[in-house]
């Protein structure tokens, strides 16, 4: 199943689609990966928190609105997500500067292993060498686009921020000062379905039960900075 490696805020997140057959159940995965997890749908508000619509994706056909101030650069995006009880109100304005140039999205397919495997599998074994390793392989790297990433706060949650990408659904931080929490849709590559409401996981950095496999660059930490410096 595809996990998502959002590189500017969080090397491995946990996102899965099982389109395969033999790979493991969806919610499987969450519970592998994760002591708690919400499964929300997020709706795009104005300014004052009424619906707008459920289009979350920067890339949808139907733009999602955004509402307009005095100049193109300060466009701004509110979006509404209830998680853990709580309601969030996220206000938020483009920031090129969260994306650094180059900086690249892959996407990794999860999977049982079957014995040991070479160097030109490309694939990394998460658990061991045995028959029963799950292993995991990258099925996709990408650009990430600049144009739908996104810093800001919360309504009436006084220093909370947020950083945000909505190229496909919601993915990103919010952080309050209790916790902090991800967010990233439970499906990539569903946003002409958006407009019937597209379902997202929610969890606290609290609940991440192992570390990403990916340690080329701790993206982490820079995603943190950047968040702390809003």
């Amino acid at each position: 199943m595809a996990v998502l490696s959002l590189a500017f805020l969080l090397a491995g997140f946990v996102l899965t689609s099982a389109e395969k057959a033999g790979e493991l159940d969806r919610e499987d995965q969450l519970r592998s990966r994760l002591k708690e997890y919400g499964l929300v749908t997020p709706f795009s508000t104005d300014s004052h928190g009424h619906y707008l619509s459920h289009l979350l994706s920067a890339t949808h056909k139907q733009r999602v609105r955004r509402e307009a101030f005095s100049s193109e650069s300060e466009q701004r995006l509110f979006f509404n997500i209830t998680a853990f009880g709580k309601e969030f109100h996220l206000r938020l304005q483009p920031n090129d500067r969260l994306v650094a140039p180059g900086a690249m999205v892959e996407w990794h397919d999860e999977v049982q292993g079957f014995g040991n495997f070479s160097d030109s599998d490309d694939r990394n074994s998460t658990v061991g060498a045995n028959q029963s390793d799950v292993t995991e392989r990258i099925l996709q790297r990408e650009l990430l686009k600049t144009d739908c990433t996104f810093i800001g706060d919360i309504t009436d949650v006084p220093g909370a921020t947020v950083a945000i990408n909505n190229c496909d659904g919601l993915a990103g931080m919010i952080r309050t000062d209790s916790d902090e929490y991800f967010i990233e849709p439970l499906e990539k590559g569903t946003q002409e379905m958006e407009d019937k409401g597209r379902v997202h996981v929610v969890y606290r950095r609290s609940a991440l039960l192992q570390a990403s496999t990916d340690n080329s660059v701790d993206y982490q930490q820079q995603g943190r900075r950047l968040v702390h410096r809003l």
